[in-house]
């Protein structure tokens, strides 16, 4: 067998070998944060989702309880915009802790949650979507101001231009009418930060009694 050069039998220094061996774990650490992205975070925060900082018009919706309620406005109140179905899945685990939500701030004029049931298909047939819809939240004991986009003009302009590509979507919209946060999909924790979100917001709009200052004696 022929004899490796005597260079190649050196043993490196320590030190060398110790730099060696901290390259070799960082360039490790750094594959498995590719690999497992999804799971450990290691990239830090998400990038904003692209509907942030736009400001929304008005929509056309139908309120399933009262149909001659008009449709609801953004400006001056937050409003959490959700898009869910009765035969959504994770739309039927996130929806009772945006009512749970709404319920603490049920006597908070300046919060709206307006809940947008929608069927499985582009246009929907109003009065079967108001049945199934009531028949869920009487099952599932929630108290819950439904509305509907019968013929999905709402949820198409949201397909468009503020990137609505999913079941459950939940927008939080500011009282200057422009989206602040983005939920898509339904994650556990999500309750907690949207409540968090709210509250963030709220703190920013005087209550009724505070916008006109102290009252005159």
């Amino acid at each position: 067998m022929r004899r490796l050069a005597p260079c190649c039998e050196r043993s490196l220094p320590t030190s060398t070998m110790i730099s060696l061996l901290q390259s070799a774990a960082a360039r490790a650490l750094a594959i498995l944060c590719a690999v497992l992205l999804t799971v450990s975070g290691c990239t830090g925060p998400q990038a904003p989702h692209p509907a942030v900082g736009r400001r929304v018009g008005s929509v056309d919706l139908r309120n399933l309880a009262d149909r001659s309620r008009p449709s609801p406005q953004f400006v001056d109140r937050v409003t959490l915009l959700n898009f869910w179905g009765t035969w959504c899945p994770p739309c039927r685990r996130e929806l009772p802790g945006l009512v749970r939500i709404a319920g603490r701030l049920q006597s908070d004029p300046r919060f709206q949650l307006v809940a947008v049931s929608c069927g499985g298909g582009g246009r929907d047939d109003l009065e079967e979507l108001a049945r199934s819809t009531r028949t869920f939240l009487e099952g599932t004991r929630l108290a819950l101001d439904a509305w509907a986009d019968p013929d999905g003009l709402t949820r198409m302009v949201f397909s468009e231009a503020y990137g609505f590509e999913a079941y459950p979507t939940t927008y939080l919209i500011g009282p200057d009418g422009r989206v602040e946060r983005v939920w898509s999909g339904y994650r556990s924790r999500d309750e907690a930060d949207i409540a968090a979100a709210v509250i963030l917001l709220l703190r920013q709009i005087p209550l009724p009694d505070q916008r006109s200052g102290p009252a005159a004696r």
